[in-house]
């Protein structure tokens, strides 16, 4: 069967290796970012887990020491931390993504503790005792925030609260306030919270290209998918076309011809006519060619050509679904005339008709009336009522445009389009 393009194609020639086979099963999705959901949330949990026990240690050490001047401001203020890590942990271990709140108050009790802790010990504390003061807990509470909000202004936020808590505490032992020490420890603070905001969020971003390109090879294969279907339904309506021609349309189209096989009565033969040329525009010969108004308004217009013992040959291709109610009656009747004409003046028995819609931005309807018939000469023979009234007119009264083109002993050619 002719194509749109006009050249006659085998089934190899439409179709690559694999069409007629079903579309491959996509695994299930990974949620990349429920991975790294979790694998932040393991993070905090077991920094902080191991620096509460590095507390314990260096409680242990100043205990022996004797390194408390103050030992009930010091029990109270462990004994907030701890209290408030039983809260802090199994919200954090419960809740996905973690509560901004939650970080926030996780800032504010390790930064109280930072800055109270110093006050409750002696000089000699700070000099013989690693980490007196709760360092490994402000540096987890910082990679907290990053890693929980991936947010340079959070993680900054964080590291500028826990860096006055650590200048305050270093009033409290002025023989050992070392600028160069605190200024070290808040800068240990900030660049592991900052590498840890930098690693989450380039790794957020890599979920998201994966996200990305996972849901344009979905709708790839979505595509390729409804292709394979659309090129399975094209092969069964080929086949249902061939048993159409080789049996119901050539008996019509004998019964409604003029020779021996003809029927006498004249009404038989039109309506055998009629009925041939709706079998011959509802078989579409391209994958995209279903029914749609617009087709069946276009083989409507090409019944009373039909009974005139004008054959039409319909190609339709990725017609709407629906247009205007207006523009489908001028698509309808332009077409008839120009039909018309093909069968008065145009000396040829056949005539293509072929409609479409481009796949542009704004889509055009183009209906093309295509005869090998005499033709004319524009230059010499003006238009008659039908093509100006009845065809240009009608079209443009819908926004729409008509243009003919024809050469003598080379027929004519008709097209409707719409909108302009």
């Amino acid at each position: 069967m002719p194509h749109l393009c006009g050249m006659d194609r085998g089934r190899d020639a439409c179709q690559t290796a694999g069409v007629d086979s079903e579309p491959e099963v996509l695994p299930r999705a990974v949620d990349l970012h429920q991975r790294i959901r979790a694998i932040t949330t393991g993070v905090v949990l077991l920094s902080r887990f191991g620096t509460l026990g590095m507390v314990g240690l260096s409680i242990a050490a100043l205990a022996r020491a004797d390194g408390y001047t103050n030992k009930p401001v010091a029990a109270i203020t462990y004994l907030t931390v701890a209290l408030w890590s039983v809260v802090f942990l199994p919200v954090v271990a419960r809740h996905d993504p973690i509560p901004r709140v939650v970080l926030a108050a996780d800032v504010a009790v390790t930064s109280i503790a930072v800055a109270v802790l110093p006050w409750t010990l002696t000089d000699e504390a700070f000099a013989t005792v690693a980490v007196p003061d709760f360092e490994p807990v402000a540096v987890s509470t910082a990679v907290a925030v990053a890693l929980a909000t991936a947010s340079w202004r959070a993680t900054i936020a964080g590291c500028l609260a826990l860096a006055a808590a650590f200048t305050v505490a270093q009033f409290a032992s002025m023989d050992y306030a070392e600028v160069a020490s605190t200024v070290n420890i808040i800068g240990w603070q900030v660049v592991t919270a900052a590498c840890c905001c930098l690693f989450i969020r380039r790794l957020r971003a890599v979920a998201d290209a994966v996200d990305v390109a996972t849901e344009q090879v979905i709708a790839a294969r979505e595509r390729l998918a409804a292709r394979r279907s659309r090129i399975r339904h094209f092969h069964e309506q080929l086949r249902r076309h061939r048993a159409l021609h080789d049996g119901p349309l050539r008996l019509l189209t004998a019964i409604a011809g003029q020779g021996p096989a003809g029927h006498p009565d004249p009404r038989v033969r039109r309506q055998a006519a009629i009925s041939a040329n709706v079998l011959r525009g509802a078989t579409p010969d391209d994958p995209d060619g279903t029914l749609t108004e617009l087709s069946l308004a276009l083989i409507e217009a090409g019944n009373e050509s039909a009974a005139q013992g004008l054959r039409v040959e319909y190609h339709f291709a990725n017609l709407p679904d629906a247009l205007p109610a207006e523009v489908l009656h001028a698509f309808r009747h332009a077409t008839g005339e120009a039909l018309a004409n093909v069968a008065r003046h145009a000396g040829s028995s056949r005539v293509r008709l072929t409609a479409l819609t481009d796949r542009r931005s704004t889509p055009t309807v183009t209906v093309a009336v295509v005869d090998q018939g005499k033709g004319f000469d524009p230059d010499t023979t003006p238009y008659g009522y039908g093509i100006r009234h009845s065809i240009t007119a009608r079209m443009h009264e819908v926004g729409g445009t008509a243009g003919v083109d024809s050469h003598p002993g080379q027929g004519t050619r008709v097209d409707l389009r719409w909108p302009a």
